[in-house]
């Protein structure tokens, strides 16, 4: 494929590669393969780079089961041999970055989507391609929710920012609603009402947004007045976030519903998190062991908060079982703080358990 849209004959491959000759002529006429390191290697000399990807005439699969499923490694041809200028192979970055980190959390895949993104970065400085600058976009979004997860707080709003940035340079409304309800759930994940409220408020401005992302954005204006002490105004936005949600598919009403739980937690009102939680994770489970670990830690912390130690051991069981699927620093630092919530119950039988559990977790 190489020799025929470069017009290449095998001397010049093998030249280019690096290789003899007799090793292209071997390997073209089928009598010798190579190991998929050293592929890799030759293909870089000349300027390709290979991908894996889901074959696309699969029928569509829920995101555990996607992980699994068979796969097709096609070459992306580099522009100038730099494949981060090649705006498909950017998407099939974002697509892994995103299947990592719902698959076994942000930790596992920090290093690397960081690595991606500092390229992408380089390659889109001064390009006038929509297309690039739209999947660089997407890439940034969910390099910042890789950040979050792994509990780098200034990396994921910085890189929220960028995908803010590069969606509105691509003219991307859909893209730039995203990258701003990422970032209202950034500041408020650090208790930071004002800018999760300026976020938010600009996330719904943007226009043509869909029912999903405007849910969204009223969850996050909802969280946002919550710690600024506006209860009513933050029960109203949560209401109307609900509203919208109540018909989107059933992975966007889970992490809308969990979202809403976190809102709640927020404000200490324990008995509408811990259904709120309750209903996400039933729902996400087997979709995401990440956020339904994530959501359960969170309704063993709202049961534990409200005086139901009982509860809460019941629920430890579960999540303890799901909790090593993932590698979350998000969820490890939830599970301290139900270390430190359920000490005055440590009396309780089932909430020693539930202990001798969670340590075994830590560690």
């Amino acid at each position: 494929m190489i020799m025929k849209e470069e017009g290449w004959h095998q001397a010049r491959l093998a030249r280019e590669m690096g290789v003899q000759t007799t090793w292209v002529s071997r390997v073209v006429t089928g009598q010798r393969d190579t190991p998929v390191g050293n592929a890799i290697a030759l293909l870089g000399r000349v300027g390709y780079e290979l991908v894996i990807r889901r074959k696309i005439d699969e029928v569509e699969v829920k995101r555990r089961e996607f992980i699994a499923s068979v796969a097709t490694a096609t070459f992306v041809p580099a522009s100038n041999g730099n494949p981060y200028s090649n705006p498909e192979y950017v998407m099939l970055l974002s697509d892994r970055v995103e299947m990592g980190l719902y698959g076994s959390g942000g930790i596992s895949t920090l290093e690397e989507s960081a690595r991606h993104l500092r390229r992408v970065r380089d390659s889109v400085a001064d390009t006038k391609d929509v297309r690039l600058l739209g999947a660089a976009s997407q890439l940034a979004r969910q390099v910042s929710r890789v950040q979050y997860d792994a509990r780098k707080l200034p990396q994921a709003q910085e890189s929220g920012k960028i995908s803010a940035i590069l969606a509105r340079q691509a003219k991307d409304d859909s893209g730039q609603s995203d990258a701003l309800n990422e970032l209202s759930s950034f500041y408020s994940y650090g208790q930071d009402g004002y800018h999760g409220e300026r976020w938010a408020r600009q996330a719904l401005s943007v226009p043509g947004i869909s029912p999903w992302q405007e849910a969204q954005g009223f969850v996050s204006l909802g969280r946002a007045l919550g710690l600024l002490r506006e209860k009513r105004h933050s029960y109203a936005a949560l209401e109307k976030a609900q509203e919208i949600g109540s018909e989107l598919p059933e992975f966007e009403r889970a992490r809308l519903t969990g979202n809403v739980g976190v809102a709640f937690y927020d404000q200490g009102d324990w008995g509408k998190s811990i259904a709120a939680f309750q209903e996400a994770v039933r729902l996400i489970i087997p979709t995401s062991p990440l956020l339904g670990a994530n959501y359960m830690a969170r309704q063993v912390q709202a049961a534990l908060n409200a005086g139901l130690p009982y509860v809460a051991a019941e629920l430890m069981n579960t999540l303890s079982c799901v909790a090593p699927l993932v590698s979350s620093a998000r969820l490890d630092g939830y599970l301290g703080e139900i270390m430190a919530l359920s000490s005055p119950y440590r009396e309780v039988p089932e909430v020693r358990i539930m202990r001798q559990q969670l340590r075994t977790l830590l560690t």
